[in-house]
C-alpha cells in the first residue's frame, strides 16, 4: 500500500458521508412526522384526540432528530479524523483542513452578531456553508492528484469530471438557496420561493450522490494499491 495515511483517512471521510446521509434522512422524516403532527393539531381544532395525537407524533419526531444530531456529530469528527490521517500523505488535504476549522469558526462568529447585526451573522453562516463547498473540493482534488500517482486515470478523470460538475451544481445551489431566503421575507412569492429552496436542496443531494461515488472508488483504489 503506497498511500496507507490516506487509505485510511478516505475509507473515515467516507463512512462519516454514509453517516451523515444516515442523518439526513432521519431529519427529513423527523420534519415530515413534525409537520404532520402540526396538521394534525390544526385539523382536530384543539380536541384532546387531536392534541394527544400530535404530542405523540412530536415525540416521535424528537427521535429521529435527536438521531440526526448525534450522526451528524460522530459523522463529523470522523470526517475531521480522516482529513487530518489524508493529509501525511497528500497536501490537498491539508486545506481541506483549514476549510473545516474556518467553517467551525464562521457560525460561532456569526452566532455572536445575532441581535447586533443580522446580516453579518447570515454572511458568517453563509462563508461556513461555502467552507463545506471547498471542504468537498480539495478532498476530490487529493483523490484526483494521488490516482494521478497511482497511475489510475480512470479515478482521475471521474474525479476531475465530478469536481466540475460539483462546483456548477454548488454554484446554481447557493444562488437558489440565497434568493429563497430573501423571498421567505415576502408571504406573496412564498410558494416561489419553497420551489426554490426545494430545487436547491435536489441538487445538493445530487451533488452529494456524485461526491459519495468517487469517495467509494478512491477509497477502494488506494486500499487496493
Amino acid at each position: 500500500m503506497r498511500f496507507p495515511n490516506a487509505a485510511t483517512g478516505v475509507k473515515r471521510i467516507f463512512t462519516a458521508q454514509i453517516l451523515q446521509l444516515i442523518g439526513t434522512i432521519c431529519m427529513v422524516i423527523g420534519c415530515i412526522i413534525l409537520i404532520s403532527g402540526g396538521a394534525t393539531a390544526v385539523l382536530s381544532k384543539g380536541s384532546d384526540a387531536g392534541l394527544v395525537a400530535a404530542l405523540t407524533q412530536a415525540a416521535g419526531a424528537s427521535i429521529f432528530l435527536v438521531a440526526y444530531s448525534i450522526l451528524a456529530i460522530i459523522a463529523f469528527i470522523m470526517q475531521l479524523v480522516g482529513i487530518i490521517n489524508a493529509k501525511k500523505d497528500e497536501d490537498s488535504f491539508k486545506s481541506a483542513l483549514i476549510c473545516t476549522i474556518i467553517g467551525i469558526i464562521a457560525p460561532i462568529v456569526g452566532g455572536l452578531f445575532v441581535r447586533v447585526s443580522p446580516v453579518v451573522s447570515s454572511l458568517c453562516i453563509s462563508f461556513g456553508n461555502l467552507m463545506g463547498l471547498f471542504v468537498t473540493i480539495f478532498i476530490i482534488s487529493g483523490i484526483i492528484k494521488l490516482a494521478d500517482q497511482l497511475n489510475r486515470g480512470d479515478v482521475s478523470t471521474k474525479g476531475s469530471n465530478i469536481l466540475k460538475i460539483i462546483i456548477v451544481i454548488a454554484a446554481i445551489s447557493l444562488i437558489l438557496s440565497i434568493i429563497s431566503s430573501f423571498m421567505l421575507t415576502n408571504t406573496a412569492i412564498l410558494v416561489t420561493a419553497m420551489i426554490l429552496l426545494a430545487i436547491s436542496m435536489i441538487l445538493s443531494l445530487v451533488q452529494y450522490i456524485m461526491f459519495l461515488t468517487l469517495l467509494s472508488q478512491g477509497k477502494k483504489m488506494l486500499l487496493e494499491s
